[in-house]
């Protein structure tokens, strides 16, 4: 009779990554983990997602939530520009949801990239969901709505 012989260190290791990636999956991505720009611009998203759904006018409910017209309108532009890239309808949760849904992480993760005008991460956040020829456009998009959201922010 023979032992069973014991996994290989390749294998442990693997399995251990496998672990990981699964681990990772079961833990969702929470808005404290990003700026407060980048959180601001995701909120935002969702408020535009609920005006539209009820039927009201988004900018006018943005331009009340962020104290400002002209930051609106650069989220309203951000919004329509994601729209047009995105590769089907994005999802948002709730607004008072902590945890973000996936495409609210890329937007997030757009948004900080776009604060640091890193535009590598800006690609790595959305290399393989929205093709490269589009990338530039919403670059300059998300880096103007997170300036107005950072302006407004400061003279607050």
């Amino acid at each position: 009779m023979s032992c069973p012989k014991r996994p290989s260190s390749a294998l442990r290791s693997a399995n251990t990554e496998g672990q990981n990636i699964m681990d990772s999956l079961r833990r969702p991505v929470v808005a404290s983990q990003f700026s407060p720009a980048a959180v601001t611009l995701v909120l935002a998203m969702r408020l535009a997602a609920h005006s539209v759904e009820r039927g009201s006018d988004p900018l006018v409910d943005l331009s009340t939530r962020l104290g400002s017209f002209t930051a609106a309108r650069a989220v309203m532009d951000f919004a329509r520009g994601c729209s047009l890239a995105w590769p089907e309808n994005a999802m948002v949760a709730r607004p008072c949801c902590h945890a973000l849904t996936p495409d609210e992480t890329a937007f997030a993760q757009m948004a900080e990239a776009a604060r640091h005008a890193d535009r590598a991460a800006f690609t790595a956040a959305l290399d393989g969901l929205i093709r490269r020829e589009r990338h530039e456009r919403l670059f300059a998009i998300t880096q103007r709505a997170v300036a107005e959201i950072c302006a407004n922010r400061a003279a607050a």
